[in-house]
């Protein structure tokens, strides 16, 4: 199949890469697009979209092909696959990183770490920029800079009919009010131009893990530092199986464990002394606190969550670490199958509450915390039984709950969720769909009507 005016590669049902080019990171998701169009330049983009408007086709644009929904690959639909597009320049006298829209988040952060800078950016160094700040962005930065989108300046968008226009404050004001939250549902972004900060190159970081049994000590430990802690400092709890990796003891290798993550981006040695009692609860089984390159901490979950495993998610946001919701999240790591599952907490506040909830599309400013689960297995016969038992987890988060939900984390059956998801933005984000895609050319998880 042929695309007029596109010069990068056109992979079919027909084509011998088609298997291999179609699946994403979750190998859950098996749907079959029209086509593959593998862009070689932003004018490849137009071409796709254009083509795509033509035929009547839905299109979708890939970054990292990271998504849990499979959002990049739309059945009998055109992936547009930004892959290629991925040039980052930095300017540190600016300090500003304009971003291929096909770049992945290793790419940022090792592009702007070259010059002492960063931007917040997601866990997993193969997410995809687009993705990532499309739906947000939540980082171990975000109490410190604030979310992805906070520090998106504009972008480079191709529209439904083909136009490629800058997005800014004050071009298309509207649309990139859109983007920083809404999705990518609007049109292709083919660069993203960020607000980079020092950051690094070192900063203070700290393990601390201990028996899941001492869950609710630890989460109260976590609530309560928490509570007064500066913007410098973000804690990531985590409900996971203790890898049977050094530096992790032998005996604890696959053992049900809570652990806390921490990052700490203030003065070094005030840094440590407030991250050292990190490791003075009884029984932990691992820890330390030292400095660290911001590179190597950014990848600190890479690989724990694999390529081509089956995955399954949810989440929800939470303003308070009670002893219920923390035994519902122990239940959750104890009772839930699958060699890659992971409860976990993202700590909110800081930087990310000083926005208000309608000054961009992200729904929830005021919580204190995501929480989410990451259902990860292998074998394709377990995929019923760990769903449900992953709803049925869930059904008990909801009291919880408020409503609204962090995009990035919405899964391919949580379309119900998507109204009040957005809270008091889905209205606004609907007129701008009607506005810039009105015939409903980019797949998303709104109506153009």
């Amino acid at each position: 199949m042929n695309i007029p005016d596109f010069v990068g590669q056109v992979i079919d049902s027909a084509h011998f890469e088609f298997d291999s080019a179609r699946f994403g990171w979750n190998h859950m998701i098996d749907r079959k697009p029209a086509l593959i169009a593998r862009c070689s330049s932003v004018e490849d983009v137009v071409a796709a979209v254009r083509h795509a408007a033509r035929t009547g086709m839905k299109a979708v644009a890939r970054c990292g092909g990271h998504s849990v929904s499979g959002a990049s690959l739309p059945e009998n639909g055109m992936v547009i696959d930004l892959a290629a597009l991925n040039k980052i320049d930095v300017d540190s006298e600016t300090l500003i990183a304009r971003v291929g829209g096909g770049a992945l988040l290793g790419d940022l952060d090792s592009a702007t770490q070259a010059y002492g800078l960063a931007v917040t950016a997601g866990i997993e160094p193969e997410t995809g920029v687009g993705g990532l700040t499309l739906g947000g962005g939540i980082g171990f930065l975000s109490r410190k800079l604030g979310l992805t989108i906070d520090n998106l300046l504009g972008a480079q968008v191709v529209l439904a009919d083909g136009n490629l226009v800058e997005v800014n404050e004050t071009s298309h004001p509207d649309l990139f009010w859109a983007l920083r939250g809404g999705g990518g549902q609007f049109g292709i972004v083919t660069r993203f131009d960020f607000r980079v900060h020092p950051i690094g190159p070192e900063i203070v970081v700290g393990h601390a893990y201990y028996p899941l049994e001492k869950a609710r000590d630890v989460m109260r430990y976590v609530r309560d530092f928490m509570h007064d802690a500066s913007d410098d400092v973000t804690l990531v709890p985590a409900f996971m199986k203790v890898p049977p990796v050094d530096p992790f003891p032998a005996e604890w290798h696959g053992k049900l464990s809570v652990a806390i993550v921490a990052c700490h981006v203030g003065e070094h040695a005030l840094a440590k002394k407030e991250l050292q009692p990190l490791l003075g609860l009884d029984d932990m089984t691992f820890g330390f606190v030292d400095s660290m390159p911001y590179l190597e901490f950014q990848k600190t979950f890479a690989g724990a969550s694999p390529k081509g495993g089956r995955y399954y998610w949810k989440s929800i946001f939470v303003d308070d670490l009670n002893d219920d919701l923390v035994d519902i999240m122990a239940d959750g790591i104890r009772t839930l199958p699958g060699e890659y599952t992971l409860v976990f907490m993202e700590t909110l506040g800081g930087a990310v509450g000083r926005v208000g909830n309608q000054k961009t599309a992200f729904s929830n400013r005021t919580a204190r915390y995501n929480l989410g689960l990451s259902a990860g297995w292998v074998d394709r016969a377990d995929d019923d039984a760990t769903v449900a038992a992953s709803q049925a987890w869930f059904e008990r988060l909801k009291p919880f709950s408020d409503g609204t939900v962090y995009l990035n984390y919405i899964d391919r059956d949580e379309g119900a969720r998507t109204r009040k998801g957005f809270g008091p933005n889905y209205g606004r984000l609907c007129e701008v769909k009607a506005k810039y895609d009105p015939q409903g050319l980019f797949v998303g998880m709104l109506s153009a009507g």
